[in-house]
């Protein structure tokens, strides 16, 4: 058997941007997997309790827990590649969505992550498209700024107090992610180009509004996210994705869904991905 190779990559998210689903539908894939595969499970390493229990969930048409804060923890499997049975160690980080809001709110990173970021070729930073907050252009903005401003003045007599304070939280998501990766890449550790995958989530809900690529997605929908990692290629070796972990919503396409293997359900789609079902071949791409 050939020596395995290491491969350790951070996932990065803030809440409910799909992290263990995706966790939960490659562990069912690698292991079971009924459509064609480029990785298949040759052993897990540490404990495979959470994953078992998230893949069960996920195969049985049920929405998979999200991780929280208390829940962290590393899931590390050594897969073999199918075209040259060569062995790779692959090592995630499943962290909540929470840590990634607080690097973003509180300006730093818990040690456990530094840690792991450390020893990280590559990562994949997911992105919902069903929740994410925004910018207000100034065009638009400006009417609103105006009757603020009118209302101020017809009041001014009235000053009690009630402005309201900026919250972080809210800052538009492109924004955040920008900073996300700012951090990683103004380590000392950092050595580029960093390998990143993006997921946009709950692909199969965008291909319901219009037709698109992810690519074309994230530059009309987060330009200044596009923007910044199409000029930073040398700290980042991008590419994007569009991923349904589970293939639609388990309330409304349930008949559609019942009626195929569980594997089947998933749906990835993103420059070079000749296998529309294959979740691995982002792991591949990403180990390259």
């Amino acid at each position: 058997m050939s020596e395995s190779a290491s491969n350790q990559f951070v996932m990065i998210g803030l809440p409910a941007t799909g992290k263990t689903s995706f966790l939960a539908a490659l562990w069912y894939l690698v292991q079971h997997g009924d459509v064609e595969h480029g990785l298949t499970l040759e052993r897990m390493e540490g404990d495979s309790k959470h994953l078992n229990q998230i893949s069960s969930v996920w195969a049985s048409f049920e929405a998979v827990p999200r991780t929280s804060i208390n829940s962290e923890r590393i899931v590390s499997m050594v897969l073999i590649e199918t075209s040259t049975k060569k062995n790779i160690t692959l090592t995630f980080p499943d962290l909540s969505g929470e840590s990634f809001m607080s690097q973003w709110v509180d300006r730093h990173f818990t040690a456990s992550y530094e840690e792991f970021l450390k020893e990280s070729v590559g990562g994949v930073l997911f992105i919902s498209p069903l929740n994410y907050h925004k910018p207000v252009r100034i065009a638009s903005a400006m009417p609103l700024l105006k009757e603020m401003v009118e209302a101020g003045q017809a009041n001014e007599e009235k000053d009690d107090g009630g402005s309201i304070p900026w919250d972080p939280t809210q800052a538009p998501t492109q924004v955040q992610l920008v900073e996300l990766l700012q951090f990683i890449a103004g380590r000392e550790y950092f050595k580029p180009p960093f390998r990143l995958a993006l997921v946009i989530s709950a692909w199969d809900d965008v291909l319901k509004v219009k037709k698109t690529s992810p690519t074309k997605w994230l530059a009309d929908e987060m330009p200044f996210l596009a923007q910044f990692l199409e000029s930073n290629r040398r700290l980042f070796d991008f590419n994007v994705y569009g991923v349904s972990a589970q293939g639609g919503d388990y309330d409304k396409d349930v008949d559609e869904l019942t009626e195929m293997t569980a594997s089947e359900r998933i749906l990835i789609e993103g420059d070079g991905v000749r296998n529309a079902h294959d979740l691995t071949e982002l792991l591949t791409w990403l180990m390259r």
